[in-house]
């Protein structure tokens, strides 16, 4: 099994894509813990030592080397060098050619294209490099940033579910990106 220095980051035009280390989880931990972005996430209460074990087992192999679990890329401004979110991924253990991904930018990051360039740049690898017929994202009906960011990295929705999320009625909605097959 490969570690996470065996990883070459994804490149895009304005950012970098790569493993987090351990130091950087108080950056999650900032942005993640604010209520507007905590809103509509899955993960419940952030704790430091929590996303610094997760870091630190991450390190250990290379997303989407097994499936199941999630692997966290670091959204870095390749101008800057900052951190700006991040995006996660897992192969799907009932579906081992496909993966879900989730996306958080920073606050101070939003509205400025990151999101939907780090998920276009990340779905480019995961359906060309890494070979997966498919990527999926499921993002909640309120969320509409999260909307437009899954739609503008071509996304196109195939469910919706009502569901309660932190208390109030929502839907959940699934979106998917195929790989995109040469016609002969």
């Amino acid at each position: 099994m490969q570690s996470v220095a065996d990883f070459a980051p994804i490149v895009a035009e304005r950012l970098l894509l790569r493993p987090f280390v351990v130091e950087e989880a108080r950056v999650i931990v900032a942005y993640r813990r604010d209520p507007a972005v905590a809103r509509f996430q899955g993960w419940g209460v952030v704790d430091p030592g929590e996303i610094e074990r997760d870091l630190e087992a991450m390190r250990t192999r290379t997303p989407c080397d097994v499936p199941g679990p999630w692997f966290q890329l670091a959204v870095v401004s390749r101008a800057t060098r900052g951190i700006v979110g991040d995006v996660g991924v897992r192969v799907l253990a009932e579906e081992p050619d496909a993966a879900e991904i989730g996306y958080t930018i920073a606050p101070a990051h939003q509205g400025q294209g990151y999101g939907t360039e780090a998920v276009s740049a990340l779905c480019d690898w995961l359906l060309g490099p890494r070979a997966l017929a498919r990527v999926i994202a499921v993002v909640d009906g309120r969320n509409a940033p999260s909307i437009a960011v899954a739609e503008n990295a071509g996304f196109h929705r195939i469910a919706l579910v009502e569901t309660r999320h932190t208390g109030a009625p929502t839907a959940l909605l699934t979106y998917e990106r195929r790989q995109s097959r040469a016609v002969p």
